[in-house]
């Protein structure tokens, strides 16, 4: 084996590694978001659920106020945003939807 194997071998497997590394960080991030949407059932207060995002490692989330109560943005840049989750809260702070878009 010359050295010009061994370097497209080594290029090789670096590559397949990198490739499997990145789709394991990939699904975490989409599970982060998906599973985690599915806690937030009707009736669950607000610092619970910033509570809960704040345990996620690749979540990004907004909060903002609107003509009903407040919504909470839930996405991942690792996947590009594919996967959201939409939490809707009354006046009072409870999850009354949240659903995967």
């Amino acid at each position: 084996m010359n050295i010009t194997n061994i370097f497209k071998l080594a290029l090789t497997l670096t590559l397949v590694i990198a490739g499997v590394v990145a789709a394991v960080i990939w699904n975490e991030s989409r599970k982060e978001v998906v599973y985690l949407c599915g806690n937030f059932v009707k009736g669950v207060a607000q610092d619970s659920v910033l509570r809960q995002l704040g345990t996620g490692n690749f979540l990004q989330y907004r909060l903002e106020t609107i003509s009903s109560g407040s919504r909470i943005t839930v996405d991942s840049q690792i996947n590009f945003k594919l996967y959201r989750c939409l939490i809707e809260f009354d006046p009072q702070g409870k999850v009354v939807n949240a659903e995967i878009q």
